[in-house]
């Protein structure tokens, strides 16, 4: 038996193979300190499970509208500034995703990514059988540089996929830039794919959504913001010609979110709730950056994450090596490969992980470029 001929070029997400190494390492009863995964190590907040809990007690665990429960619908409409009849609550951000993907992305388009960036963008564009341009941001802070998109971008591409706050470096893009990346696509008749998962997770320059614009498909979610990573709710906004492509896909793929979850999520926005619960977890993210930033600064070139919670650091050496060596040391971080060109000195670095272990990490990174000086 053989897989699909559509996977021959998709290997496993290389943060879910770290993630598996780390796990093997604790079983067997070695230390490690995990700077890989993208989850926080918040857990959901009492708000959130008290009212699911209530929610499943009252009967919500049935089906619900595959566009998702009005009241959550509503609520996010009005954070975002549009009608609820362009919000569709998904089984996650990724669902969403790969609702979109298949939705617009045609068999042999081209497919914009800037790198680096979240490693999934490329899964889906090879999925969908598209010829994928990167567009390096490297020597740009991470950020696309508006003129050279303009010369790479023509009729042939179908998406762009941007996503700010960015998965792995935490750049945030300007509000200036961003539009102008919209009346690109706009011109070339290209879909904006706009994956804005950390934007309730900033620290001084607050993130600008595209949520509203003709040609862009936000994508967003619970996930990040409320520390609900395990319980798949996402949401899609977009102009309705836009929305019913991706309904076709949804209603056989992810059906609806998880009802209770809706519920929950939906009572924590409408009782004013949800900024208090997500600034609890950006005060601590902040704290943690600024003494990893700090730290590693002093010996790497680290461009100063705006958002998220990752770092993206130039370490001089084969990433691939650097994690092995590093993982060796009780430290365990994420190649950057993955995450596009360009990328083959760097690692990702999550700081979703305690202010202690944070120190010992940092502690142990200065210890081995010491040795290796």
């Amino acid at each position: 038996m053989r897989e699909a001929a559509r996977l021959s070029q998709i290997s496993t997400s290389m943060i879910r193979r770290m993630f598996e190494i780390v796990e093997r390492a604790k079983k067997e009863g070695r230390e490690i300190i995990s700077l890989t995964i993208g989850e926080p190590d918040f857990d959901t907040p009492q708000e959130v499970i008290e009212r699911a809990c209530r929610a499943m007690n009252a009967g919500f665990t049935h089906y619900t509208s595959n566009f998702g429960l009005e009241e959550l619908r509503s609520a996010i409409a009005e954070r975002y500034g549009v009608d609820s009849s362009n919000v569709m609550v998904t089984a996650g951000g990724s669902e969403a995703l790969l609702n979109a993907s298949l939705a617009f992305i045609e068999e042999g388009s081209k497919v914009v990514i800037p790198s680096p960036n979240f490693l999934s963008y490329f899964t889906y564009a090879k999925m969908c059988g598209g010829q994928i341009v990167q567009l390096r941001t490297h020597n740009n802070g991470f950020l696309p540089d508006v003129e050279k998109l303009n010369e790479i971008i023509d009729r042939n591409v179908s998406v762009i996929f941007l996503n700010y706050p960015n998965n792995p470096t935490g750049a945030v893009i300007d509000e200036k830039d961003a539009r102008a990346v919209v009346e690109i696509a706009a011109d070339n008749k290209a879909i904006v794919v706009s994956d804005e998962i950390y934007d309730q997770i900033y620290y001084d320059v607050k993130p600008t959504s595209l949520a509203g614009y003709e040609n862009v498909v936000c994508v967003n979610g619970f996930s990040k913001s409320l520390s609900m990573t395990g319980w798949r709710i996402g949401f899609t906004i977009a102009d309705e010609k836009l929305l019913d492509p991706m309904l076709k896909v949804h209603q056989v793929n992810g059906v609806c979110a998880p009802a209770f979850a809706q519920k929950a999520v939906a009572e924590v926005m409408a009782e004013r709730l949800f900024d208090s619960i997500v600034s609890r977890m950006v005060k601590e993210f902040r704290q943690r950056r600024d003494y990893l930033y700090s730290e590693l600064s002093k010996i790497y070139d680290v461009v100063k994450p705006e958002g998220a919670f990752y770092m993206f650091v130039n370490v001089n050496q084969d990433c691939m090596e650097y994690a092995e060596n590093l993982i060796n040391l009780g430290v365990a971080v994420t190649p950057g490969l993955p995450f596009g060109d360009g990328n083959e000195t760097y690692v990702r670095i999550s700081y979703a992980n305690s202010l202690e272990n944070l120190k010992k990490a940092a502690e142990i990174i200065r210890e081995y470029e010491s040795q290796r000086a």
